[in-house]
């Protein structure tokens, strides 16, 4: 008997097609994929339903799918649900979630089959003959191991080794079986860390709630110990049998905490990040989802991984924006977490020094709870902090005399330095002495950012690149001179102002080889590297125990930005940034450059702290009715010529309008802060709400016909839910 078979397609339309099978209905379950043509391509499409053919039934106009994949459903039911969700929240084509939710070998269509490796195991028999040294260190090396081991793990012990074992299994003295290979090896574990009262508290308030749903924000001062926090909750899990995912915010951070992790427990653990190979990142979703993964970390689309043995999940970092995808699917790996979590009744721990005024509000509103850790690990103080004035800084470099004082000092004691500034490359403006020209992108309303090592220069928003030019393009004159300063010209400047240390620059220029970051990481933390100069990539959760002084350059920006989160985003990055200094047991110092000391944010960070601030910041949310009181979306439109986004999003106005309701204001449209941007004009539409449910009911209401405008083909237009920006 045929089925029909209802697909989610890879494709921007949002609904499910139809496709004919020759297995009946019952063959058929949703999560499995299959290959089908679509639009005279080859594909891979997820079934969601399956219904057997009945007479009254017309399928002369149906394709029939190319070969089916799976013999039982690759995606649980768990997953399945989470992405359907997903799709209606965020209003994004169901096949396109698909896409975000699965490793590409499996989105391509490759097998599910675990990747195999042998393990070596001793059996009962002992050897009546003196053995060759080879085969006897085997033998001694498999004593310790009664479980057995893995190949790999005897090979990067002993080295080669595959001829002494099969020696040794014709003996009947040692026998191999394959078992699914683990992308990381366990490693051996070191001495447990000793918690303080309060950490205590937090993990035995998560551990009473969970067999249960409940949102905890841990709001921990930088250097607390929420790392050990989460170690111990983890552990603890693991040991009932359970699974647990921790979501980081940077693949930088990776490394860190995978070695914590493998330092303090004995289990497997996988990564998924965008850094691990293909193959790596399929083999560790399977191993999760068969339950033979126990410890999951991974950055924002590691949310979609299978979890049949879900006991806890992790969100560090919390605050963080590198959480909200912002293109194609506009999700944030925090919600879905939650809704996750939610569906299977387990507590969700949320990390952060600096919370977002989000979870903040959360809190008040008495949905998450909040734990506490207000001290330093290890008895470490808070680093004192110093405000000064910028404009008397050298004019070229930006570096005041105070700071390379200070930096002399604590290079003289031993310790290490970081200076932080937020902007990557040589300098940020290139411009004619002679005739006032400066470089811009002509992609972009963006000005040309000076990259010297490269000769080139660079356009951070779409990656446009032109050779660095040596006469104007307006006069010919040759008076071309680079204006302000970012990491690279911070890096030359303190190579010629302390030739005897060593410099390390940590931007994205610095760490695109695989491994770069960990490298430096590694070098840092062994002392090699003195000074550090770097963007946020350096403020993040790490913990660098010689660090004293942190220096902070040129942030000002962040007080007069348009966009409406810039001064909660600078509030958090300043706190972590100047989270790095005084880790271990030595006394740590910030300084912060600002052309403008004496504005009251200033005042409000450095004298009351995080807390005070992000408190003012969410009554002044409060008082202007902004999220995270009301609920935003934003209809954004891009196209070649720049009245096409405009008329298409006057008309998206229409259709809204077009429904009598009073709940949901509709705003503009307008254009983007930044109109141009890789050669496209931009253009949006906000609407805003109080409540959430009016405001999706009215998108639902419209979709199909905002996606069946005759403007819309002509165009990219997009709906981002809960938007980040506005820029």
């Amino acid at each position: 008997m045929t089925s029909i078979l209802q697909i989610a397609v890879p494709c921007p339309l949002r609904q499910l097609f139809d496709y004919l099978s020759e297995e009946p209905e019952n063959h058929w379950q949703a999560g499995m994929r299959v290959r089908i043509n679509f639009a005279n391509r080859s594909c891979i499409g997820i079934v969601i339903k399956a219904r057997d053919v009945t007479n009254d039934i017309d399928t002369r106009k149906l394709k029939a799918i190319d070969e089916k994949l799976d013999d039982q459903a690759l995606i649980p039911e768990e997953i399945l649900q989470t992405v359907l969700w997903v799709s209606r929240y965020y209003h994004h084509p169901l096949g396109e979630c698909f896409q975000a939710a699965l490793p590409k070998q499996l989105r391509k269509g490759e097998t599910s089959d675990l990747q195999l490796e042998n393990w070596w195991f001793k059996t009962d028999q002992q050897s009546n003959k003196k053995l060759g040294t080879k085969q006897q260190a085997c033998i001694d090396f498999l004593n310790d191991y009664p479980d057995g081991i893995s190949q790999a793990a005897m090979k990067a012990h002993l080295g080669t080794v595959l001829s002494s074992l099969k020696a040794l299994e014709q003996k009947n003295l040692v026998k191999q079986e394959p078992f699914p290979k683990l992308p990381i090896a366990q490693v051996e574990l070191s001495v447990p860390f000793e918690l303080n009262n309060k950490q205590k508290t937090v993990i035995e308030a998560v551990w009473q709630k969970k067999a249960q749903f409940q949102p905890f924000l841990l709001e921990g001062i930088t250097g607390s110990g929420k790392t050990e926090v989460y170690t111990e909750l983890t552990e603890k899990i693991i040991a009932e049998g359970k699974q647990v995912l921790i979501l980081i915010p940077e693949i930088g951070l990776t490394g860190q905490f995978v070695d914590r992790f493998k330092k303090r427990l004995n289990t497997n653990i996988v990564v998924l990040n965008s850094a691990v190979s293909d193959g790596d990142r399929k083999q560790g979703w399977l191993l999760a989802k068969r339950g033979l993964a126990k410890v999951i970390i991974g950055t924002r689309s590691a949310v979609f991984t299978p979890l049949p043995d879900a006991g806890l999940i992790i969100i560090d970092e919390e605050h963080d924006a590198s959480y909200k995808q912002q293109d194609g699917l506009k999700y944030h790996a925090r919600n879905v977490a939650l809704i996750r979590a939610q569906k299977r009744g387990i507590p969700v721990l949320m990390g952060s020094a600096t919370p977002s005024l989000e979870s903040l509000y959360q809190v008040e509103q008495q949905r998450y709870q909040l734990l506490q850790l207000k001290q330093r690990a290890g008895g470490a103080a808070l680093p004192k902090v110093q405000l000064i004035d910028s404009n008397a800084a050298h004019p070229d470099h930006g570096l005041s005399q105070l700071l390379l004082k200070n930096m002399h000092q604590h290079l003289n004691a031993g310790n290490q330095v970081i200076l932080f500034i937020n902007r990557r490359g040589y300098a940020p403006v290139l411009m004619c002495h002679d005739c006032g020209w400066q470089a811009k992108c002509q992609h972009c309303d963006a000005r040309m950012v000076v990259h010297q090592q490269r000769n080139i220069l660079f356009c951070h928003h779409c990656g446009f690149i032109q050779r660095l030019l040596e006469a104007c393009p307006e006069c010919e004159s040759k008076q071309l001179k680079s204006y302000g300063a970012g990491t690279e010209k911070i890096e030359q400047v303190l190579q010629k102002l302390f030739p005897d240390t060593a410099v390390v620059r940590v931007d994205r220029d610095t760490t695109q080889r695989v491994n770069a970051f960990n490298d430096i990481v590694a070098d840092i933390k062994q002392g090699q590297a003195r000074i550090l100069v770097g963007t946020q990539m350096l403020a993040k959760g790490h913990d660098f125990h010689d660090v004293t002084l942190v220096g902070v350059l040129d942030t000002d920006q962040g007080l007069y930005s348009a966009d409406f989160r810039a001064t909660e985003n600078l509030a958090q990055m300043i706190t972590q940034v100047t989270g790095r200094a005084g880790r271990g047991d030595k006394k740590g110092e910030v300084i912060i450059q600002s052309q403008q000391p004496q504005h009251p944010f200033w005042e409000s960070l450095i004298q009351q702290g995080y807390k005070k601030t992000a408190q003012d910041l969410l009554q002044e949310r409060i008082d202007m009715a902004m999220p995270p009181v009301s609920n935003w979306a934003v209809i954004r439109a891009e196209a070649q010529e720049r009245h096409q986004a405009m008329d298409f999003l006057q008309a998206v106005t229409s259709i809204l309008h077009s429904t009598q309701q009073q709940h949901v204001l509709i705003l503009g449209p307008v254009p983007a802060i930044m109109e141009k941007k890789g050669g496209r004009f931009r253009a949006q539409l906000l609407l805003t709400c109080q409540q959430r449910k009016p405001l999706h009911q009215l998108l639902d209401q419209h979709i199909q016909a905002i996606g069946s405008h005759k403007l819309a083909r002509k165009l990219r237009w997009s709906i981002d839910i809960d938007p980040m920006d506005l820029l």
